[in-house]
């Protein structure tokens, strides 16, 4: 299969592709279509993001759908409600010269009501994430007798999101005699037990994972310690004032606070995250999609099914502890032809990651030199001359131009383009100002006081600062709850409502184990591995505090009462 033409497509289906722009079909299509079509066997396709699976699985289901049965007859399983309209979408573009073939897309955060009228109203495809397509078949309100064909798209990443019962109990529902087909990055274990359990003699095809690097995307790391993380991120968004981005964070909290700090610095940016309603999420992807927001910052369940094929970057807050989800990551950026770059913040531990994904994916990844603030006024400043340069006279501005130019007589050529560069770039000097240096990481662990080389693990709890909390209050709470010999400690960041504390690696189940429950200053600390991995990393600083001199008759004695 060379082209659409030359497939087993019907012609309606043909032209649809056609006025799409669809001429040559991905890999995966080009495997998966003609296996789907032209035999009954099920399917385990394992492919990336961003390869054209939705076609691959999406054109065969509109293509044979019987319109004169009026019943569901291919019901397509995805994990978030995102990408459940996204793939509603394309398949209603797949299928507009096919009059009779209606998409229906179910899900949670929806009145349930108007999805059971659409069914009703008769859908052929039913399109949902499986916590409300089980409640519409426990309802008796989607019937799946008739189904011919069964997707699982994203199968790993629903199993990640807990959904294994809901996908057996649909599973299960469903008749023995139908096609499955399942589409996934990775094959975990939970995803092998449902093909064995569920699937009969399944076709297999594998692609978009060696050939992960053979894109338009250009892979780069910017080596940092943890604290300076935020500190590049915004000189590198100063350096491209154009870029058009998806901010890859690991948690919610996280997210929302890198969207606030960018905010605050003069940035369109927002979170989106799973703590957020729908209506919140909706409105989020409708601004990015137009454009008016141009970074955000998200978790990677709530980016599935993202769509936007204009984005300039890519870039990794932290990185994913799974190659695989890196590759799903870069994969956004770099779409229909157009070059895309994605970015990742690293600390000097997190270089082995780095060397993982390359393993993994065949990607060659290039090292950059952190950039300084000076790089950042200069490129600024040399776009901002070449804006004015090429800019064009308005015929109104014009018509007062005499006296513009007598406000600037007597002024030096000079001293002109100063004013200018002043007035251009006078809130970019004004952001940066205050910000402090950024250090390059060490890929080594530092060793501590006492010479060890030890290897530290993040953990948090949810006081800080507010508490009125110091370090040494910090670690000798720590030391008291904790039994056994005393802990070696790493870095500690006090924060307003959060503190992050860098403890031997060897220590840290121990620790959370210990101080599970525990209350201090009337607070439950909720001690927990910090999810990001290492926010604080390496030893403590052990250089001498200067102390003030000692002054006779300095002590006060206390009053009585």
């Amino acid at each position: 299969m060379e082209t659409y033409q030359d497939s087993a497509l019907r012609d309606d289906v043909k032209k649809a592709v056609a006025e799409l722009g669809f001429i040559k079909p991905t890999p995966v299509q080009a495997a998966a279509i003609p296996v789907i079509m032209e035999s009954d066997r099920d399917l385990v396709a394992l492919a990336r993001t961003g390869t054209g699976k939705t076609a691959g699985f999406g054109l065969p289901v509109v293509n044979d759908i019987d319109t004169d049965i009026n019943a569901v007859q291919a019901l397509i399983l995805c994990p978030t409600r995102e990408l459940c309209l996204q793939i509603a979408k394309d398949l209603a573009a797949f299928s507009r010269f096919r009059k009779g073939v209606n998409v229906v897309a179910v899900y949670g955060g929806a009145p349930i009501t108007h999805q059971i009228k659409d069914i009703k109203a008769g859908a052929q495809i039913v399109v949902g994430t499986p916590g409300r397509t089980l409640d519409l078949i426990n309802r008796k309100k989607l019937k799946v007798g008739q189904l011919k064909r069964v997707v699982l798209d994203e199968a790993d990443e629903m199993l990640n999101m807990g959904f294994q019962e809901e996908l057996n109990s649909i599973l299960g529902a469903t008749p023995e005699e139908k096609q499955t087909l399942l589409f996934s990055a990775t094959m975990p274990k939970e995803a092998k037990k449902i093909s064995q359990d569920y699937m009969t003699d399944p076709a297999e095809i594998s692609v978009g994972h060696s050939d992960a690097g053979n894109s338009n995307i250009v892979h780069q790391y910017y080596k940092v310690r943890a604290s300076d993380r935020f500190s590049l991120l915004r000189l590198l968004i100063e350096l491209d004032p154009d870029m058009y981005a998806v901010i890859f964070c690991r948690t919610r909290r996280e997210v929302n606070g890198v969207a606030e700090d960018l905010r605050f610095a003069g940035h369109a940016a927002d979170a989106l995250h799973g703590d957020m309603s729908q209506a919140q999420r909706d409105d989020v992807m409708r601004r990015f999609r137009k454009g008016r927001i141009k970074l955000l910052v998200a978790t990677d369940v709530a980016a599935r099914g993202l769509d936007v094929s204009d984005l300039t970057h890519v870039i990794n807050y932290n990185l994913p502890d799974a190659p695989e989800v890196y590759v799903h990551r870069s994969g956004r950026t770099g779409r229909a032809g157009k070059e895309g770059t994605a970015l990742s913040i690293v600390t000097g531990k997190e270089v082995r990651k780095v060397r993982d994904i390359e393993r993994y994916s065949k990607i060659k990844f290039e090292i950059k030199e952190v950039p300084k603030q000076d790089d950042v006024y200069k490129i600024r400043a040399l776009r901002f001359a070449d804006k004015v340069k090429n800019a064009k006279l308005d015929d109104k501005v014009a018509a007062f131009l005499p006296e513009v130019i007598e406000t600037f007589d007597g002024m030096e050529r000079e001293e002109l383009i100063q004013k200018i560069l002043g007035y251009g770039l006078g809130n970019l000097s004004k952001q940066l100002s205050g910000q402090k240096p950024i250090r390059e990481a060490k890929d080594d662990d530092r060793p501590d006081k006492k010479g060890r080389n030890i290897d530290y693990t993040t953990i948090t709890m949810a006081a800080g600062r507010n508490k009125g909390y110091n370090v040494p209050q910090i670690i000798g709470m720590i030391n008291r709850m904790v039994p056994g010999k005393k802990i070696a400690f790493g870095k500690i960041d006090i924060q307003n409502n959060m503190t992050y504390v860098g403890v031997d690696s060897k220590e840290a189940k121990k620790v959370v184990a210990a101080m599970e429950g525990a209350v201090d200053k009337g607070t439950e600390l909720n001690v927990r591995m910090f999810e990001g991995g290492t926010k604080v990393d390496g030893p403590r600083d052990f250089a001498p505090r200067k102390r003030k001199p000692f002054k006779p008759g300095g002590f006060k004695k206390k009053k009585k009462w």
